[in-house]
């Protein structure tokens, strides 16, 4: 009896600790981030071994979950490492989430949304602020050379304060422009400070740059200015550097006195060259290169200080960036304040206010002769006379001058000058409400406002007597405002595995710009008012601009493996017709997270493997405004009245270009120390905004229309490796490459179109199947090794007209235009290297280039064969192995020096295209980063000294001075032409970085 007794009394414990193991209770908590202690949305809460029953934090980072005493919870979030908490008799449990040390969490700001780097279903590339200020420039492209793959950035003048050119994935528009839309703080357009910018991100591929339909064509580029965090203590940054800058040669050398001397008497009648060319002239040998070019300096300041006070945020910064450039009378300098602001108005309200300000200056040369003659002008001139003063050509002609110009660059220069500024004013009111833990909404509202003005002044002691225009000077004025606001509504749900975000969002902008130009002549010597001139020309315009915008996206998560994404925006502009004035730009994305699936959970290699895709379209109007109105010219008179003449025939059907876009990308880690990025990717842009040419008997030569369709396609690849990795050893290597390859598939015409520099001595032809950049010139053969006369190909044709051969000729009008080449790279690319050894860092950057042709328009002056002998030649000493006909049999480079020319052999044609493939290192920085413990005894947080070199080296066959050459074509020069640029420099610096 007692022991059945003493078994009910164990049954009974028994079944009562099985009732309270498996009774479920609510368990409540918070998740925060271990790093910054912010509340974490979104974070997967489940019991162990039960996918069904989970939940996920809300925009506090709180959950509430059933569960018993026995069981375990699960804590996991993308990019962060999983946690496991058992409930015991717990109903509250708070969790500290840790970052992975993949950082696959790192967050990319998209402009309307953010999100972790790991569900990213698009092709982006983010880099951090410190990464792109190793480079010495005040502008952000410059900084972004060589470091996205499928990012083309060619920084292509030294003059200071000049704007790299960027080609996000080719060249898509012919007309309209390329460049990518820079998006501040989530506002379309906007000023920046680059040592303001906490991240800068590339959306390359149409799921992410799709949401910025009307702009997107190009890419997008999403700035991220600096900011304080919540609770964090005063912070304050003094960055201070200095340097000296000195100008890129490259292989271009001048003749000499005695090169230059012996060469011409070769090829000039003896009796010419002993009347022109006395012996005396050995004695001079004034290198106007080295005297137009000096050593400039390079300084800048940047102070900032950030923090939180109470409920309030703020980050205040001043920059000042001073550049002596390299050639005479070239400087540039720029002063930029901001100051951020995030204040928690309620517990659910919070408010965002940025205000921008940036003054700038700039100086530039007073005429393209200083540049261009630099390189012409013979050593036999010297610009100064006996007392150091400098020769005035123009008044005294007693003066001895051989070259071809009687242009002293010297004398004018002290006079006349080109100078510019300019102020730009930004300011940001943004609220942010929290509706519901799942809802929130935001609006962001900018104004911005800029003017600046430009003036050119030519003294009247620069202009020669015979001129009817003593002296001269322009003033251009241009001043412009913008107002903007974007609306968001944004909601995020989480249930179990599923996750379910989306935005729908409004926009609306104007904007006013206006321009006066006038120019006054026959001023007083010295006197440089507009008041003390005769009035000659003026012009000017005034114009509005208004758009709107709808758009919305969704984006749906299983099981944090599988994302989806759909967006759709629709934009109007008032640059169209009103009946295509409204543009429709749809997209999706996806990716598969497959290293998340069942059968990689054991792999300790594979930290990553994402396969994403996406499809879309993107818009462009960059254009100039009424281009589908009937456009007139009022600068004419008639009868004392002002006229009225027709510049433009209307296009009432004229709407958006567009650009179709499909991308198949791989993410793979490999032991959080291999990562590896690669893209494929499809783009056509049709109906392309162009200059179509129209018959002559309509009064017009061209208007502009939807015509042609433009294919660009290629593959991307990015690797980055952890090499080594110790406590006090660390080296890291990065390499990007991207391949493009382009072709215009349509024109308006099925022969295509030209196109030309001003005088129209060179030409790039656009036709279907071919380069958007294709060169069209005779094809150069190269020299007759039995008379040393230049060749080039004769192209036979049938009766057809059909191409069926082709022979050698040595007269240059026998040599049709062919196409020969494209100024478009193959590819283009970065490789880079951090070491860290204790305190000592070494970082090298470098860029390369590869397959583009560069015409040298300067070589059919310089490089002339004896057709000009009033110009300097360049010198054969460049190591490329130039070697000129003298004797048959010769295997020469260079045809036979005759004199006043060998047959037209310096006229256009391939034979100055050259390879514009390079590989520079573009920066090496060697720093010191001063230990912890004497820090703290300083009270300073950090202190890091540095030293680094920019463009130390440049590895190429080109001929120039330097292989970087605009792809931008302008009214002077086309894509891919080289024609007395301003040089790059060599960029010494010494800095300081200090916080306290």
């Amino acid at each position: 009896m007692r022991l059945l007794k003493k078994t009910q009394l164990v049954c009974a414990v028994l079944l009562l600790w099985t009732v309270g193991a498996y009774a479920q209770n609510v368990v409540k908590g918070k998740v925060v981030s271990a790093e910054t202690n912010q509340p974490m949305v979104g974070v997967s809460v489940f019991v162990k071994g039960d996918n069904l029953r989970g939940t996920s934090t809300d925009a506090s980072g709180n959950y509430s979950i059933k569960a018993s005493a026995n069981e375990v919870l699960v804590f996991s979030f993308i990019g962060c490492e999983t946690a496991s908490e058992a409930v015991n008799q717990r109903t509250v449990i708070d969790v500290r989430l840790k970052t992975q040390a993949n950082q696959l969490d790192d967050v990319v700001v998209m402009g309307y949304s953010t999100q972790t780097k790991a569900e990213l279903s698009s092709s982006v590339v983010t880099l951090k602020g410190e990464n792109l200020t190793d480079v010495t420039s005040p502008d952000v492209g410059n900084m972004l050379q060589g470091k996205a793959p499928g990012v083309l950035v060619y920084n292509t003048s030294g003059q200071p304060g000049s704007q790299a050119t960027i080609r996000v994935r080719g060249t898509g528009s012919i007309s309209a422009a390329s460049d990518p839309l820079y998006v501040v703080d989530g506002i379309i357009g906007g000023s920046f400070n680059p040592n303001d910018i906490e991240t800068l991100t590339v959306l390359k591929d149409a799921g992410a740059t799709a949401l910025y339909g009307s702009e997107g064509a190009g890419g997008v580029i999403v700035i991220t200015t600096k900011s304080a965090k919540t609770g964090q203590k005063t912070t304050v940054n003094f960055k201070l550097s200095a340097g000296v800058k000195s100008v890129l040669s490259g292989r271009l050398k001048m003749m000499d006195s005695r090169e230059l001397y012996d060469t011409q008497k070769t090829f000039m009648p003896e009796v010419l060259f002993n009347a022109q060319r006395p012996e005396s002239l050995l004695g001079r040998n004034f290198d106007w290169t080295d005297a137009i070019f000096r050593t400039g300096v390079v300084q800048n300041y940047y102070a900032s200080v950030a923090g939180s006070s109470g409920k309030t945020n703020y980050f205040v910064s001043i920059d000042h960036y001073n550049e002596e450039g390299t050639l005479i009378n070239t400087k540039y300098a720029r002063t930029s304040a901001r100051v951020n602001l995030s204040t928690e108005l309620y517990k659910s309200l919070r408010m965002n206010t940025r205000v921008a300000y940036t003054n700038s200056r700039d100086y530039s040369a007073s005429a393209y002769q200083t540049l261009e003659f630099a390189y012409g002008l013979l050593p036999w001139d010297n610009p100064y006379n006996a007392d150091g003063s400098a020769k005035d050509l123009m008044h005294d002609s007693s003066l001895e001058w051989l070259s071809q110009n009687r242009y002293n660059i010297f004398y004018n220069e002290q006079y006349n000058y080109a100078k510019s500024h300019g102020n730009d004013l930004s300011a940001d009111l943004q609220l942010i409400w929290q509706i519901a833990p799942w809802l929130s909404f935001t609006t962001s509202n900018r104004f911005n406002t800029a003017n600046s003005k430009y003036v050119v002044y030519n003294d009247p002691r620069t202009v020669s007597e015979s001129e009817t225009v003593k002296g001269s000077l322009s003033h251009s004025l241009s001043e412009g405002w913008g107002i903007s606001t974007s609306n968001l509504l944004k909601a995020s749900q989480s249930w179990g595995s599923h996750t379910l975000t989306g935005l729908v969002g409004y926009e609306y902008g104007i904007n006013k710009e206006e321009y006066t130009d006038v120019e006054g002549i026959n001023m007083p010597q010295g006197m440089d008012a507009m008041n003390a001139t005769l009035p000659y020309t003026n012009g000017g315009y005034d114009i509005w601009g208004e758009g709107y915008s709808f758009f919305a996206q969704a984006q749906y998560s299983y099981a944090n493996k599988y994302v989806m994404t759909a967006s759709f925006r629709a934009d109007a502009s008032s640059k169209f017709a009103p009946k295509n004035r409204t543009g429709y730009f749809p997209s999706v994305s996806g990716s598969w997270i497959i290293s998340k699936e069942n059968w990689f959970a054991d792999s300790r290699a594979l930290r990553l493997l994402k396969l994403r895709a996406s499809w879309g379209q993107t818009g462009n109007s960059s254009i100039g405004s009424y281009m589908y109105l009937d456009s007139y010219s009022l600068s004419a008179k008639y009868q004392n009245n002002v006229a009225a003449i027709p510049v433009r025939k209307a296009n009432p059907t004229l709407g958006w270009e567009t650009a179709d876009m499909t991308n198949l990308g791989l993410d793979v880690n490999l032991w959080d120390r291999l990562e590896v990025t690669l893209d494929l990717y499809h783009i056509v842009n049709k109906g392309l905004l162009l200059n179509v040419p129209t018959a002559p008997s309509t009064g017009f030569f061209e208007f502009t229309d939807n015509a042609g369709k433009v294919r660009n396609r290629g593959f991307e690849v990015m690797v980055s490796s952890t090499n080594i990795r110790h406590k006090n050893f660390e080296w890291t290597t990065s390499v990007n490459l991207g391949l493009n390859r382009n072709k215009v598939l349509t024109t308006p015409t099925p022969e295509g179109f030209l196109q030309s520099n001003t005088n129209g001595s060179v030409t790039q032809i656009v036709k279907p199947g071919h380069d958007i950049y294709s060169w069209y010139m005779p094809k150069w053969l190269g020299v007759d090794p039995s008379n040393g006369d230049p060749v080039w190909e004769k192209l036979l044709y049938d009766d057809k007209g059909k191409v069926v051969g082709s022979e050698p000729t040595n007269v240059y009008n026998d040599a049709q235009k062919q196409i020969v080449g494209s100024a478009t790279p193959k590819f283009s690319g970065g490789f880079f290297n951090n070491f860290r050894l204790y305190n000592f860092s070494l970082n090298v950057a470098c860029n390369f280039v590869y397959g583009n042709k560069i015409f040298n328009l300067d070589r059919t002056i310089m490089d002339n064969d004896g057709a000009f002998t009033n110009y300097n030649m360049v010198s054969f000493d460049n190591g490329l192995k130039w070697k000129r006909w003298e004797k048959p049999g010769d295997a020469a480079t260079h045809p036979k020096a005759v004199s006043f020319g060998n047959k037209n052999s310096n006229a256009v044609s391939s034979r100055y295209l050259e390879d514009g493939s390079f590989f520079r290192i573009k920066n090496i920085t060697l720093a010191y980063n001063f230990p912890k413990k004497l820090l703290s005894k300083l009270r300073m947080q950090g202190l890091k000294v540095y030293a680094s070199v920019d463009n130390l080296a440049t590895f190429t066959k080109f001929s120039g001075m330097d292989p970087e050459i605009d792809l931008q074509g302008s009214s002077y020069n086309l894509a891919g032409m080289y024609s007395s640029p301003y040089p790059v420099g060599r960029t010494f610096m010494f800095g300081v970085d200090l916080t306290f």
